[in-house]
C-alpha cells in the first residue's frame, strides 16, 4: 500500500432522470505516517502515527461544474499533519486529533466537517535492570491504540478511544451450555475450554473534554478489559459464555472511568480444539490443541452499552 492514500467519498440520490442530489460528500487522505521524537536531554519520548483526515466542504462545485476554487488539495492535508506535529507537539493522540480537527474547522469556514482517525504503533522503552533506556524501543503486544475525533462547525468535538489487536487467552474457566437446541446442532455443551479472543473495544467520552487524562483513562481501561477477562490471578472467574465476558469488559470499563459514556466491545472468536492422537497410541488430556489461521475471522460477538441507568433499562425491556 502506498504511504498516504487519497480518499474521495461521494453519496447520490436519486431524485428524477438526470437530476441527483449530492446527500453526502467527502474526501481526505489517509495513513499519513510520521514519527514525532521528543528529546529531554538525553531522555527521547516517541509517537509513531498513522493518521487519516477526512473533510466535507459546504459546496460540491467542484462535483457539479468542476470550480476547485474551494478544493483543498489532499497533499496540504498531509502537510498540515505534519506541520501541526512540529508546531503543537504530541502529548496524546487524543489532543492531536483536536488539534487537527479545530485547524481545518477555524482555519476553512467552508469546511463544515472534520474526522481525524488516529492510530499509535505500541513502541515501549526498553528496560534492562530496571532502568529505563535513554533511546531504545521495543514494539509491544498490548494492543494498538486508536482515536477517532469528529468536528463540525458550531458544534463540540466528539471523541472516541479504543484498543484493537489485543489477544487475549485462558486455558480454563470458560465453558457454554443451555444453549438453544433444534435440529442444525451440532455444537456439544462445554463446561471446560480454552477462551482465545482477538479485540477491538472502542469507548465515547461526554461532551465535557476539558481536563481529561486521555493516557491514564487508556491505561485504567486497557487494565480493566485485562482484569474483566482474566480474573484473580491466583483463581480466575469463570466465563459462561462469549457475550458475557463481552459485557464484563463493558461493565468494567464504565464503572471505573466515569468519563466514559459509551463502550463498544467486538470480540473475535479464535478456537482451540484437542487434536486425536489415539491413531499414534498416544493418549491426549487436551495438551495438545490445534487451531487454524482463519479462525479469527469467521465469528465475532459486538455489544454496545451506555451508562448503568440506560443498561437497565434494556434488561428491563
Amino acid at each position: 500500500m502506498d504511504k498516504n492514500v487519497e480518499f474521495v467519498c461521494v453519496y447520490v440520490s436519486l431524485l428524477q432522470p438526470q437530476e441527483v442530489e449530492y446527500v453526502n460528500s467527502e474526501y481526505g487522505k489517509n495513513a499519513v505516517r510520521i514519527l514525532y521524537v521528543r528529546r529531554e536531554g538525553k531522555v527521547h519520548c516517541i509517537k509513531e502515527l498513522a493518521i487519516s483526515v477526512h473533510i466535507r466542504l459546504n459546496t460540491v462545485c467542484e462535483y457539479f461544474i468542476a470550480d476547485n476554487s474551494k478544493v483543498i488539495p489532499t497533499d496540504t492535508i498531509k502537510n498540515t499533519i505534519e506541520a501541526l506535529a512540529k508546531c503543537n507537539g504530541i502529548r496524546t493522540i487524543e489532543e492531536f486529533g483536536l488539534d487537527i480537527c479545530e485547524h481545518f474547522i477555524k482555519t476553512f469556514c467552508h469546511v463544515v466537517y472534520c474526522n481525524a482517525f488516529i492510530q499509535e504503533v505500541p513502541w515501549q522503552r526498553l528496560e534492562k535492570d530496571n532502568t529505563p533506556h535513554a533511546h531504545a524501543f521495543l514494539y509491544s503486544s498490548e494492543g494498538i491504540r486508536f482515536c477517532e475525533v469528529e468536528r463540525a462547525q458550531d458544534k463540540p468535538p466528539i471523541v472516541f478511544s479504543g484498543i484493537k489487536n489485543l489477544k487475549l487467552m485462558k486455558t480454563t474457566q470458560s465453558g457454554f451450555q443451555g444453549f438453544l437446541k433444534e435440529r442444525y446442532t451440532t455444537l456439544p455443551e462445554r463446561i471446560d475450554r480454552v477462551l482465545s479472543v482477538e479485540t477491538l473495544i472502542k469507548w465515547c467520552y461526554g461532551e465535557c473534554l476539558d481536563g481529561l487524562d486521555y493516557d491514564s483513562i487508556w491505561r485504567t481501561a486497557h487494565e480493566s478489559i485485562l482484569d474483566a477477562f482474566a480474573g484473580p490471578p491466583e483463581t480466575g472467574h469463570y466465563s459462561p459464555s462469549y457475550q458475557k465476558t463481552v459485557n464484563c469488559i463493558q461493565t468494567y470499563i464504565l464503572e471505573r472511568i466515569p468519563q466514559i459514556e459509551e463502550v463498544e466491545v467486538i470480540l473475535s472468536n479464535i478456537h482451540y480444539s484437542a487434536t486425536n492422537l489415539e491413531k499414534l497410541g498416544i493418549s491426549n488430556d487436551k495438551e495438545v490443541r490445534i487451531t487454524f489461521p482463519w479462525s479469527s475471522k469467521l465469528q465475532y460477538l459486538l455489544l454496545w452499552i451506555a451508562h448503568w441507568e440506560e443498561w437497565d433499562h434494556l434488561i428491563q425491556i
